[in-house]
């Protein structure tokens, strides 16, 4: 086994984009570049890598498919004006296009997408895409009616977050257009990620199984938008909410033509969770070209994960949450396997449903449940084998690892703790919120995650000690759950994080589409719009001192611990270099290579 040196992550704001059932892939490590020595005339023609759980949609846009693998799948697909770098920065697709900031006031972008973009069946790509995601993203389309799974106002449009895109003014064009203007009403702190891998989608797909013509550069879709005409919009929207979702553990595709590519590779078939994606031929780039004619996507439990790799099934492995076991069975198989080791911006956390009525709407209870849970242990038992710079996490925007943790937790006292399971100040807590009986939890999880399922137990075996009873609740389609109200009381789950400012915000601001718990609170609210929309760096931390006291003050959720990250891989794989950021291991998939 060859080891790589870990090397330390830039410091910077994490902000928590995409879900995950345990975590997902991340750290930095030094790597063999794509143009490694070695024969090009001896490549193999197919990579096989393996992902924790299956694909859930095209779309990766909406509340209920927002999740780590589709963009692992997007990073080879799609394309955009940027993507997330290993150094938690940005880094611009040139392939894609370009873009300039005009003006501060207000807050004003050029884009230019480049004359030979297409989509993969041929259709060019230009305004009516970027209108189409304007439309979707940015919350502008409230239908009057009461969603049936937040109890809010619903939109037209379930996107998983409008942070950035409701700030910003529809962009104005013309069909065909390859140029265009983004205006924002309010500056956004983080607007240079908006048009980021994934954001994009077809139009004129969704322009045809809406009943509109996509003819005319889709004329008839940007007028529909352009005049807020709800009707035609209607069944645009139904089918960009679910007309790309995936069977549950993916048994097949949706007719290829409904899921053009407008990156290096194309999708090409899925059989029994395994999705086959080929070189996309009509790709016009050259610094992203695909360098393996077939990529394949196999899902593979965790537990299974090194198996898998050993017997040759896959050429990669990035467990979602690694354990000692992982490593140590890594270790045993020797020189033909290269391991990296890192850490990741992605963080465990329990998430508390606090509605109304619900369970832990009493802060008392809450602070309770936090006290209670054993968050030393699981660093001990889960982080520090894998990463033994490891530690208990106290802030939610803000990593052991990155310069101001240490400055923002110092100014945020009820962050601060050790961890370690406090059952006396549990029990106190339920006694002064009246709990005379025992309180009861159920906490749900990913079905799949063996990690998962020992967590749970910890904290059960710890709390029911203190006067909760808690009552697993292993759930395969746990994500679609998360937005239902009453579905769960708590749920243990990972944010993957992006590096960037205010890409959290729609976690914690009341109404936020990623606000699963209910949690509402006027001065967080308020401490966002501020970060938001700050354009000055040297106020974010300070703003985010204050967002960190008053998140911990009202028990927002609990944090339990920044994820550790390992990648196994054949040696004969070249080109592979951990992200900490949620594009995770395949952010540059499509330079790597293999040796037959």
């Amino acid at each position: 086994m060859r080891n790589k040196r870990t090397m330390s992550l830039a410091a910077l704001s994490i902000g928590a984009l995409m879900l995950s059932a345990c975590g997902s892939a991340g750290g930095t490590s030094d790597s063999d570049s794509a143009a490694s020595s070695g024969s090009d005339e001896n490549l193999a023609s197919t990579i096989t890598i393996a992902i924790s759980q299956a694909p859930t949609a095209y779309n990766g846009n909406t509340a209920a498919t927002n999740a780590v693998y589709n963009g692992y799948v997007d990073n080879l697909t799609s394309s955009a004006f940027v993507s997330y770098s290993p150094s938690g920065t940005l880094e611009q697709n040139t392939d894609f296009g370009s873009y300039e900031k005009t003006s501060d006031d207000p807050l004003t972008i050029e884009y230019t997408i480049n004359d030979d973009a297409v989509w993969s069946d041929g259709t060019p790509i230009d305004y009516d895409d970027v209108l189409l995601s304007w439309a979707a993203m940015s919350g502008t389309h409230p239908t009057g009616e009461e969603d049936e799974e937040t109890g809010e106002e619903a939109d037209l449009f379930q996107a998983s977050s409008t942070n950035g895109f409701s700030q910003m003014q529809m962009i104005e064009g013309e069909p065909g257009d390859k140029e265009f203007e983004v205006v924002f009403d309010k500056p956004y702190a983080d607007w240079e990620a908006l048009f980021t891998t994934g954001t994009f989608m077809p139009a004129h797909i969704a322009a045809e199984q809406g009943g509109l013509s996509a003819d005319g550069d889709g004329a008839a879709l940007v007028d529909a938008i352009q005049n807020d005409d709800r009707d035609a919009l209607t069944p645009v929207a139904e089918f960009w909410n679910t007309g790309w979702a995936y069977e549950a553990d993916l048994p097949s595709l949706p007719d290829t033509a409904l899921l053009p590519s407008s990156g290096p590779y194309k999708l090409d078939n899925a059989v029994n969770g395994t999705l086959t994606v080929v070189r996309n031929e009509d790709y016009w780039g050259e610094e992203r070209a695909g360098q393996t004619e077939t990529m394949v996507f196999r899902t593979v439990v965790d537990e299974e994960a090194v198996q898998a790799l050993q017997n040759g099934d896959v050429d990669i492995i990035d467990p979602s949450s690694p354990t000692v076991d992982t490593k140590t069975a890594l270790e045993q198989i020797g020189d033909t396997v290269t391991v990296d080791t890192g850490q990741s911006f992605t963080f465990s956390h329990i998430d508390l449903d606090q509605r109304p009525g619900a369970v832990f709407e009493d802060l008392r209870v809450r602070q309770a449940f936090a006290a209670c849970i054993p968050k030393a242990d699981m660093v001990d038992k889960f982080v520090t084998p894998v990463d033994p710079e490891g530690s208990v996490l106290n802030l939610r925007e803000y990593q052991p690892s990155h310069d101001d943790y240490q400055t923002v937790l110092d100014g945020a006292p009820a962050a601060q703790g050790d961890g370690v399971a406090d059952i006396e100040r549990a029990r106190s807590l339920l006694e002064e919120a009246g709990k005379t009986e025992p309180v009861p939890v159920s906490m749900m999880f990913a079905s799949t995650s063996q990690l998962r399922a020992d967590q749970v137990a910890l904290v059960k075996n710890s709390c029911d000690q203190a006067g909760f009873e808690i009552t697993p609740q292993p759930e395969a389609e746990w994500s679609a759950k998360l937005p239902q109200p009453g579905a769960w009381d708590a749920v243990i789950f990972g944010w993957s994080g992006s590096g960037l400012v205010a890409s959290g915000q729609s976690i914690y601001v009341t109404d936020g589409e990623q606000n699963f718990g209910g949690y509402t609170n006027d001065e967080v609210d308020s401490l966002w719009d501020d970060i938001a929309t700050s354009t000055d760096s040297e106020q974010v931390v300070p703003l985010k001192t204050e967002l960190e006291q008053a998140l911990a003050d009202t028990q927002y959720n609990v944090v339990l611990y920044a994820n550790p990250s390992l990648a196994g891989y054949t040696s004969d794989l070249q080109g592979v270099e951990l992200n900490p950021t949620q594009s995770g291991i395949t952010w540059n998939a499509y330079t790597w290579t293999k040796q037959n």
